[in-house]
């Protein structure tokens, strides 16, 4: 009997070592390190916010502010609940947050970083930040296009969610009943982007926490996206009563 428990034991390790090997999904090796298939890096921008769920890691897409609770007694700051659009005008916005002095010369300082980085996060991090200067090389051919939209930051953001009971999350779950206006937009800012370096952009949006639960229900969301100049956010727009509910179609 403890030979059958043995060799049953070998045969599920090599099953799931095959796996790991001919698998599309991404697995972590021995080091802690991400293997991440080739299309999903070919064809998406990196995800500042969230690099390990776009490529199937886990986790989620929220982003979350404050530390941890020290004890079970812990209270939080009561939180405002309103609607997304209402607060638009609160998410503040900053000027375009980068130069165009000197890239080459910090292209080449970011290369020697990465080279001496083993840790695949922090590594592709770097690489992300080559891959973006490189992209405003190209910002002049692209410039009337990108500067149509304002743009914010992480910061920015952090602060509304510090005051407003609102998350934010990858925008797949809202495609469905986005209005004809989102879609066009969302459609020519890929194109744009596809034009400037061959890769789609990554959408989110900012909502209250209950619509991401509630597939079919009124929505109201601020659309957003990864800009391909560095790591900032441009404001697409927001959508109230022209959302579309699949229920009514």
């Amino acid at each position: 009997m403890k030979k059958i428990k043995i060799k049953i034991t070998e045969w599920l390790k090599n099953i799931k070592f095959k796996r790991s090997k001919s698998s599309k999904r991404p697995f972590i090796d021995q080091n802690g390190n991400i293997n991440i298939p080739r299309g999903l890096e070919d064809t998406y921008l990196f995800d500042f916010k969230n690099w390990s769920s776009q490529y199937g890691r886990g986790g989620n897409s929220f982003i979350v502010t404050g530390s941890a609770p020290d004890s079970a007694n812990t209270k939080y700051p009561t939180k405002i609940k309103v609607k997304p659009i209402d607060v638009l005008k609160e998410l503040e916005t900053v000027p375009t947050p980068f130069s165009l002095a000197l890239i080459d010369e910090k292209i080449e300082i970011l290369k020697d970083k990465a080279s001496l980085i083993n840790q695949s996060y922090a590594k592709r991090e770097v690489e992300a930040l080559i891959e973006r200067l490189e992209n405003r090389k190209k910002y002049d051919k692209f410039k009337s296009f990108f500067d149509g939209f304002q743009n914010t930051t992480d910061e920015k953001i952090d602060a509304l969610f510090e005051k407003y009971e609102l998350v934010m999350k990858t925008s797949d779950i809202f495609v469905p009943e986005f209005p004809d206006e989102a879609i066009s937009v969302m459609k020519k800012y890929t194109e744009e982007m596809q034009a400037l370096c061959g890769k789609k952009p990554i959408f989110y949006v900012i909502a209250e926490d209950k619509d991401f639960k509630k597939a079919y229900e009124k929505r109201d969301p601020i659309l957003l996206v990864q800009s391909p100049f560095g790591f900032y956010w441009q404001i697409l727009g927001a959508w109230d009563k022209e959302m579309l509910l699949l229920q009514y179609l």
